[in-house]
């Protein structure tokens, strides 16, 4: 199954981290909002939430890539696009600014709209 080697490299990049992936910096337990992570990851300087938001965004898609039928059309295509992960999150920083109205909803849902919005595999 293609779904097996997927799951086998999320986990081996885990354990991969600096000490600083683990750092105590994470949504609050009582607030996935999108506005708690937009908070979250908007201070440049700050590298361990910097590093919450690279590995909690990185978590949605591969979620999104291994919950996603093989013979099934894909929704998002981050290959045919060059930013790097900074660039990707000061887009939704933006967007997200943008879009007030998501504030509340799940910050996981929200990312997803956001891929979807900038990310699309429509040519």
């Amino acid at each position: 199954m293609k779904i097996f080697p997927r799951i086998c490299v999320l986990i081996a990049s885990i354990f991969c981290f600096s000490p600083y992936a683990f750092a105590q910096k994470d949504l609050p337990v009582d607030d996935a909002s999108t506005a708690a992570y937009v908070e979250l990851c908007k201070n440049p300087a700050d590298e361990q939430g910097r590093s919450f938001c690279f590995g909690f965004g990185e978590g949605v898609y591969q979620a999104y890539l291994a919950s996603h039928a093989s013979n099934a059309k894909k929704a998002i295509c981050f290959e045919d696009k060059n930013d790097t992960r900074n660039e990707v999150l000061q887009k939704f920083l933006s967007w997200s600014n943008a879009n007030p109205q998501l504030n509340k909803d799940k910050a996981a849902k929200t990312l997803m709209r956001f891929f979807t919005d900038n990310y699309s595999c429509k040519k």
